[in-house]
């Protein structure tokens, strides 16, 4: 496929990374504690690549910078569910490894030394705003669970809005249940640092 094809994705999109709640990243300052380490999994609701429709596929993306993300020198292991065809597998490997232009993966894509090819693997999706959760079966897993007010316990909600954000425009702070990645090639675990739940759209051409 020409990496010139026009695609969209529209998707219910779950991130989670080692900083902080709000994740200094978002506004361009450094990670809480230096380097970032972090999943991504996202469903498509609609999206196509050219004629190869997208929708209810699910991906992942297991990525971890030795330090802020625009300095470079990342890897990052990618997973497409394994119910896709051929032709869609080929599709999303090209987003989600940045050779399809547009997109938060092409901008990711350049900050990488490395890379592990595309696999296939069943990718659990349950979408329940600030609960959410999904799994890449046997190799990564993300739960969401709502902030707390550290002096009531009380739910502490807090919504984000980057307008023309290349993520996401809009996206709802949560709190990691836990977030472990263990796929051979990246390894690390954490719970209560940042994760958000969002509805995105992305597109290139």
């Amino acid at each position: 496929m020409p990496a010139t094809v026009p695609w969209k994705i529209e998707a219910l999109y779950l991130d989670g990374c080692n900083c902080d709640w709000g994740c200094p990243c978002q506004f361009g300052a450094r990670p809480t504690h230096g380097n970032c380490e972090g999943l991504s999994v996202f469903h498509v609701t609609r999206g196509n690549y050219g004629s190869v429709a997208l929708a209810s596929l699910n991906c992942a993306a297991a990525y971890a910078w030795p330090g802020p993300i625009h300095k470079g020198h990342g890897r990052a292991s990618f997973y497409i569910v394994d119910r896709s065809s051929p032709e869609q597998f080929e599709a999303l490997a090209r987003i989600l490894t940045g050779q399809a232009p547009g997109g938060p993966f092409e901008v990711y894509a350049s900050t990488l030394d490395h890379f592990q090819a595309p696999r296939r693997a069943r990718i659990g999706f349950q979408s329940n705003a600030a609960r959410s959760r999904a799994n890449v079966r046997g190799l990564a897993k993300v739960e969401l669970e709502p902030m707390r007010d550290p002096a009531t316990g009380k739910i502490h909600r807090a919504i984000i809005e980057l307008p023309g954000g290349w993520e996401t425009g809009r996206t709802e702070v949560t709190s990691i249940k836990e977030m472990t990645v263990k796929d051979g090639y990246l390894g690390f675990q954490y719970s209560g640092t940042y994760g958000s739940f969002s509805r995105t759209k992305w597109k290139g051409q």
